[in-house]
């Protein structure tokens, strides 16, 4: 039962619990953007509406659920399920709303709201990934290294975002 080993409790220092209290606050953020934005996609499409109000259950639950049982599992599934989100963000602001509903094909707009809610399922995947590598022992300059690897994955998905802002959508 590898997959859902609890971390030992002496691999829990001050730095780690911060680590883990971020990344229940950010799946919370994320969560709380999403369910914000329940209503407006009921307007548009019941379909639309029930995933939006689905991923905002499911960030919420995740945060207590990452705090009351942290483990190798539970750090793995939210790392897979947010960048999913992520990746579905990224399809439906460069290719389109993928298959169904009223709007299926249509290029959405980045806005300001979504880019907060991405960047957080971003930030807790990241420090997901932080979790899953201390008990693995890793040597300080490896971390670092690691940790520099994914700073300048978050730049160059930013500069991305930024781009995708900046060039007005061709009607």
């Amino acid at each position: 039962m590898s997959g859902s080993k609890v971390l030992n409790h002496s691999v829990w220092s001050n730095r780690s619990r911060a680590i883990l209290y971020a990344a229940a606050a950010l799946s919370l953020l994320a969560a709380l953007i999403h369910l914000w934005v329940v209503p407006e996609h009921f307007e548009e499409w019941r379909g639309y509406g029930t995933f939006f109000l689905a991923v905002a259950i499911a960030q919420g639950f995740y945060s207590v659920v990452l705090l009351r049982w942290p483990r190798q599992l539970v750090f793995y599934l939210g790392i897979g399920g947010n960048l999913a989100i992520i990746v579905l963000y990224i399809v439906t602001r460069t290719v389109g709303i993928p298959l169904f509903g009223p709007h299926a094909g249509e290029v959405e707009e980045v806005g300001v709201v979504d880019l907060c809610a991405a960047m957080s399922e971003l930030a807790l995947a990241i420090a997901l990934g932080v979790l899953v590598m201390l008990p693995l022992g890793l040597s300080r300059e490896r971390v670092i290294m690691v940790l520099l690897i994914l700073g300048l994955i978050i730049i160059f998905v930013g500069h991305l975002l930024h781009l995708m802002l900046s060039v007005s959508p061709a009607h």
